[in-house]
């Protein structure tokens, strides 16, 4: 009977050892399985991370590159405008100067003139600004002189300060000398060559 019993408890013992391995290989297997879904998860979690923080970086350089282009044509087009300005300021200076010079504007004036009658323009007004009011009596006594004054006419004008008008066929062709007209058509006339250095700057 001892023995039986004692048989039975290593019976007991031997499969409650064994029930229990199990049970511990069981929970093992299941930690390494959870441990490796996690793993695996966080490498996932870990790639998406990398990938996104490169499709930032990529988008973020991109934008960088496109202000910076967008910077150089800003300060390009504000070069060039300034450079407009400053030439268009010498321009006017100069013109205005060469205006202001009664021997000069006197020269233009006859040559204009010159050029009207050669073409067989027989009535011509001629029209000056506020600041040549005083060579208005003296071109005409000049052009009396070369008996060319029959048909032509010269006023003042309060409209401008600097130049002449020229008008011809009852008034109906007008062009205009004045120091803003020349100025303009000048800087129209440099304009192209003050984009292109500001292009190369």
């Amino acid at each position: 009977m001892a023995d039986e019993l004692q048989a039975l408890l290593e019976r007991i013992k031997s499969e409650g050892l064994e029930k229990a391995n199990a049970e511990a290989k069981s929970i093992i297997e299941s930690a390494q399985k959870d441990a490796a879904n996690i793993r695996k998860a966080a490498e996932e979690e870990a790639e998406k991370l990398r990938a996104e923080a490169k499709r930032d970086a990529a988008a973020f350089s991109s934008r960088a590159e496109a202000t910076v282009k967008q910077a150089v044509r800003d300060v390009k087009l504000q070069l060039a405008q300034d450079l407009q300005k400053i030439v268009v300021s010498f321009l006017a200076d100069g013109v205005k100067a060469e205006f202001n010079n009664t021997e000069t504007l006197k020269a233009w004036i006859t040559k204009a003139i010159d050029t009207y009658l050669a073409k067989g323009e027989k009535a011509i007004e001629v029209e000056l600004g506020n600041s040549a009011a005083d060579l208005a009596a003296k071109l005409l006594d000049e052009l009396k002189a070369k008996s060319a004054a029959d048909g032509i006419k010269v006023v003042n004008s309060p409209a401008f300060s600097n130049g002449f008008v020229i008008r011809t066929d009852g008034g109906r062709i007008e062009q205009c000398f004045t120091a803003d007209a020349v100025t303009d058509a000048l800087a129209r006339l440099l304009r192209p060559e003050l984009a292109a250095i500001a292009k190369d700057a």
